[in-house]
């Protein structure tokens, strides 16, 4: 081989090698631009978003009323509140209990029926000095009320439930019960034809004695007896 052919064939080994060496660096520059630009080359999508630049009065998509895409056929206007409504109440709420059937206040020593075939009277009231024995009992002015329940029901009545309450003044303040002197509880229940004696002490201001009313709750179904006077 001539020394011109080798010179030749060198030379075009060498362009090849240049050739070779310039792809590789295009290739290394577009790899490169890739890894630093994560959306390059990728397919733009088609699928609308929030920034696609149509505001929500020209969205068709939305209702006069307001309504967003995200309210789903069959929910409730947003301003239909539950609460507007009163029959809108939730199932099994607590309902307010029903006021309770008051008889008119008559005076010490009469007699009331709160219900059929039972009697209540308040045949005593008494001025004692009523005396501190429990925790929280203040001594000082107080009355005494005798109070007699008559059974004519037939059968055997129940007391555990009749509850006795006092009240003085002109707001009807609510009087302390006290234990002593000579307080009584009624007995658990009395038979027919008998009459059960209970004996109530309450703490009453002496300038408040003079307007004072027994309230007797026999129980809940009952009617309420008042006794009123001096």
């Amino acid at each position: 081989m001539s020394a011109t052919s080798l010179l030749t064939r060198r030379r075009l080994l060498l362009g090849v090698i240049v050739l070779v060496l310039a792809v590789a660096a295009v290739v290394a520059v577009i790899a490169l631009r890739s890894d630093a630009d994560p959306t390059a080359g990728n397919t733009p999508s088609t699928s609308p978003t929030a920034s696609s630049g149509t505001d929500a009065g020209s969205d068709p998509e939305v209702s006069e009323s307001g309504a967003g895409d995200d309210e789903q056929p069959g929910d409730a206007p947003s301003d239909d509140l539950a609460g507007d409504d009163p029959t809108d109440a939730e199932p099994g709420g607590a309902a307010e209990p029903a006021a309770r059937e008051t008889l008119d206040p008559v005076p010490f020593g009469d007699e009331v029926t709160p219900q059929r075939g039972v009697t209540v009277a308040v045949p005593k009231v008494e001025e004692v000095t009523g005396e501190a024995n429990t925790p929280g009992e203040v001594g000082g002015p107080a009355l005494r009320f005798t109070v007699d329940v008559t059974n004519g029901t037939g059968k055997t009545l129940d007391l555990r439930t009749v509850v006795v309450n006092a009240y003085y003044g002109p707001d009807r303040t609510p009087a302390s019960p006290l234990l002593k002197p000579g307080g009584k509880a009624f007995e658990s229940e009395v038979g027919d034809g008998d009459t059960a004696r209970g004996v109530f002490v309450f703490n009453v201001p002496a300038e408040f004695q003079d307007k004072v009313e027994l309230e007797i709750d026999p129980r809940i179904d009952a009617p309420i007896a008042i006794f009123t006077g001096a």
